[in-house]
């Protein structure tokens, strides 16, 4: 831990920390390289050597959220066993589970003013965390004719509106929101038992 008015070893990953910290506790319009700076404990110019704008900034953390939320889909889903449906649901679950511990760091994931360039690092690890979701889909059996894509459509839906309902406020639940949303992902299972 860094002592007041000490600066850190490693400025970069205190920027990326001080960046997380107030994402999840201001407004997104709050956030700047300045406040960045300050709770860091670095001066005002030092954003500047690691990122050029408070949007790379951004992307930067953005990026690392991805990865741990790849991360935390990939472990529920090799803890499921072997049946495709309880690793395609154990993925959803992961993925409301992150969301409901991170709301504003969730909904800025799928804001398109981070996503500077195609092959940026956010865009990358935003492919590799869609490819967890994608492959699981693709080892499950769609009845009638439902194709990969609409599969992935139908998966992602579920999970993405359902943090979205309750970040928002926007459904009452009568249990825990893990609970209801294993309730609400199981009702899929006949989607994709073939």
């Amino acid at each position: 831990m860094v002592k007041q008015g000490e600066r850190p070893a490693d400025v970069r990953g205190a920027l990326l920390d001080a960046a997380l910290r107030l994402i999840e506790t201001l407004p997104e319009d709050k956030v700047s390289l300045r406040a960045c700076a300050r709770l860091a404990g670095v001066s005002h110019a030092a954003p500047a050597h690691y990122f050029p704008t408070r949007v790379a900034l951004i992307s930067a953390v953005l990026a690392h959220a991805y990865n741990q939320l790849t991360e935390a889909m990939i472990r529920a889903r090799d803890a499921a066993g072997d049946d495709p449906f309880d690793r395609l649901k154990a993925i959803g679950l992961a993925y409301v589970a992150f969301g409901l511990a991170h709301p504003a760091l969730y909904a800025m994931l799928f804001r398109p003013t981070y996503l500077q360039v195609p092959d940026s690092e956010m865009a990358e690890a935003g492919y590799r965390c869609a490819n967890v979701l994608g492959e699981a889909v693709a080892a499950t059996p769609r009845p009638g004719g439902m194709t990969l894509a609409a599969g992935i459509t139908l998966a992602w839906t579920a999970v993405h509106g359902f943090v979205g309902l309750v970040c928002n406020g926007l459904i009452l639940l009568d249990e825990a929101p893990i609970a209801a949303a294993e309730r609400a992902l199981e009702q899929q299972r006949s989607a994709f038992s073939g």
